[in-house]
């Protein structure tokens, strides 16, 4: 009896250890169902997520530095936003149909943007706009304007508390932000941040 406990109780805090992890990763980066062990889990991940830091390195730098330069925006911030929101895949679609490395609505990069959310220059450069008109918005508020990219700024202004998907999505790309500037290592991250 008390190792059945046991083993349940140890199945529950792996639980509580691993949760966070789904909060804050897509579905293609979570851990693999239960019966896999979890060191094999972790370096999948590690690993899906070193590939995403090397796509960003590679075809990304450029528009991520046209849109910083263009908006006035950090390119760290930037590189955040698109590593939160598509793991810098070019043609990815969310389930709500928002497409690209920044996540953009279709109606909204072609009605209000101007912009062709399939093409990853004006994909970041209309998400960078778009980060930019929030953060006027919100008067320099980095929180709140993120809340706002995930959630919508008419949601977020009208001071309804926001989903708690936009906040957590607003606690991930700050987090990222402010360990991509402090990070002193060798890592694909290092590396992409120091060529923008």
């Amino acid at each position: 009896m008390r190792l059945g406990r046991l083993r349940q109780r140890d199945r529950w805090i792996q639980g509580l250890v691993l949760l966070p992890l789904f909060v804050f990763l897509p579905q293609s980066l979570q851990p693999a169902p239960p019966g896999i062990p979890v060191v094999l889990q972790w370096k999948v991940m590690v690993s899906e997520r070193n590939q995403a830091w090397h796509r960003l390195a590679g075809s990304l730098v450029a528009p991520i530095r046209l849109a910083s330069h263009k908006t006035g925006l950090s390119p760290a911030l930037l590189a955040a936003v698109v590593y939160v929101e598509s793991r810098g895949r070019a043609g990815a679609v969310s389930a709500a149909g928002a497409i690209g490395p920044m996540q953009l609505m279709p109606a909204t990069a072609w009605t209000v943007l101007h912009v062709n959310p399939w093409q990853v220059q004006q994909n970041i450069l209309g998400g960078a706009q778009f980060l930019q008109s929030l953060l006027k918005l919100f008067h320099g508020n980095l929180t709140l304007a993120l809340e706002a990219y995930n959630a919508g700024p008419t949601r977020v202004a009208s001071g309804e508390p926001p989903p708690p998907s936009a906040v957590t999505y607003a606690k991930t790309v700050e987090t990222f932000l402010r360990r991509a500037e402090v990070r002193t290592d060798s890592s694909p991250q290092k590396r992409f941040l120091h060529q923008l």
